[in-house]
């Protein structure tokens, strides 16, 4: 059996849906089908610096983290936490942060090298990546390194203003992520469109495309529960259109208005919008003033219910459409959101900006959805949804069944893993 040292830096464990779905849910399927034996390692900030005030993970999470711990062990899963010495909200994508974050994670990371004799580290984004690649480099030892992407680093920093394609630090993040890129035994992207950039960018190179997935066990339709959600809720036999995310950065507030705007253009005054989310009220704020500049007034025509990772399944139950809106970056046409598949497994139709092209063409070619053009008349539209509202949503759930499930791409990862293994040698550097 193939052991596997799944590595992941500098990102939040605790109550992240990413992280559940992505991570925890797929390495405990892997598990339980034989697939390897994993260790977990987790390079959490010792020190985050937020506006209110800095503080400590492993003080402040201890008993969070020890049930964790627990919990994954239950799963047949050893999860190691180690501190690292760069504050996550100071990292910010510097290179030079980047070289002390490698320098200063070296030792833990060795140390759990040595420990468990990995056949593979598998790396959650660049910086894990980053790591294992360059301990390999230094120590000589051999394992196979899985280079999962996720999102690209270098794009996104254009979309965050920190760097133009013309500055150094772009070109710097675009030459480290050749030579990553080439150095891993195996790249994994999240959508087709990711991988046709990244294939297209470094020719002769080969991605495995590997959606985030979703478990069908807890992300399925349940009449009962939905009914008495809707009564729970007070939204009764109303027409329920939901987002469920944070607010800011891909998912700005005036496109999100904008396209709650149309949906209540089409459905009329019966018409209600649910927003399920772990923002706080400042991040609530501009999406609430657009949609009251709109006539839409909290409570009555829209409410925001504040969600924890377990009971997204559960409030997903009371609506009857989905949207999807992401803002305008390099990034948006290459990622392809966890919610997608959930909202696929609800049998939810998925509702998007036509701004979005690339969410606007794949909603079309699966069937599973449809833009919200401003443009379109209401009553056109409006017929053409409902009309279709079955079709719809029979083809949601199929894809969710067909291309989306859990179980399919742990046994996919299982595959890479052994593949992997049993392949000699590991790239040189």
């Amino acid at each position: 059996m193939p052991r596997v040292l799944y590595l992941i830096a500098l990102e939040n464990v605790l109550d992240n849906a990413i992280f559940e779905n992505q991570v925890r849910r797929m390495l405990a399927a892997v598990h339980r089908a034989g697939g390897a034996r994993v260790t977990l390692l987790v390079l959490l900030p010792w020190l985050e610096v937020t506006r209110r005030g800095v503080y400590s993970n492993f003080r402040r999470h201890r008993e969070a983290l020890a049930a964790l711990k627990e919990s994954l062990a239950a799963d047949g899963i050893e999860l190691v936490l180690r501190r690292s010495f760069v504050p996550s909200a100071f990292f910010n994508m510097r290179t030079r942060l980047l070289r002390w974050f490698v320098l200063s994670s070296l030792p833990a990371f060795l140390a759990q090298v040595r420990r468990t004799r990995p056949d593979i580290v598998h790396c959650r984004y660049y910086y894990a990546a980053r790591l294992a690649l360059a301990a390999r480099k230094m120590s000589g030892v051999a394992y196979k390194v899985i280079f999962d992407l996720r999102t690209l680093l270098p794009e996104q920093g254009l979309v965050n203003g920190q760097w133009s394609e013309q500055s150094g630090p772009f070109k710097a993040w675009k030459a480290l992520e050749r030579r990553m890129l080439h150095a891993a035994d195996r790249v994994v992207s999240v959508s087709p469109a990711m991988t046709a950039h990244v294939c297209g960018e470094n020719p002769g190179l080969t991605v495995e495309t590997i959606p985030n997935f979703v478990d069908l066990e807890r992300f399925r339709p349940d009449e009962g529960l939905r009914n008495s959600l809707r009564t729970e809720l007070g939204i009764g036999g109303r027409c329920v259109l939901v987002f469920c995310g944070t607010l800011g950065g891909r998912y700005p507030a005036a496109r999100i208005a904008e396209c709650v705007g149309v949906f209540f253009s089409i459905f009329g005054p019966d018409s209600f919008f649910l927003l399920l989310s772990p923002s706080d009220d400042k991040r609530i704020a501009p999406l609430a003033l657009s949609l009251q500049e709109s006539g839409l007034h909290r409570g009555l025509d829209w409410e925001c219910v504040g969600v924890n990772t377990e009971s997204v399944p559960r409030y997903l139950n009371a609506a009857d459409w989905s949207l999807l809106a992401l803002a305008d970056f390099r990034t948006s046409e290459t990622f392809l959101p966890l919610k997608f598949s959930e909202y696929l497994a609800l049998g939810l139709p998925i509702l998007v900006h036509p701004a979005n092209t690339e969410l606007v063409r794949l909603t079309a070619e699966l069937g599973v959805g449809e833009a919200l053009e401003a443009t379109r008349d209401p009553e056109e539209l409006h017929r053409s949804l409902e009309r279709r509202r079955d079709s719809l949503r029979a083809a949601c759930l199929r894809t969710a069944r067909e291309g989306f499930g859990l179980s399919a791409f742990a046994e996919r990862y299982s595959a890479i893993y052994g593949e992997l293994a049993n392949h000699a040698p590991a790239k040189a550097e």
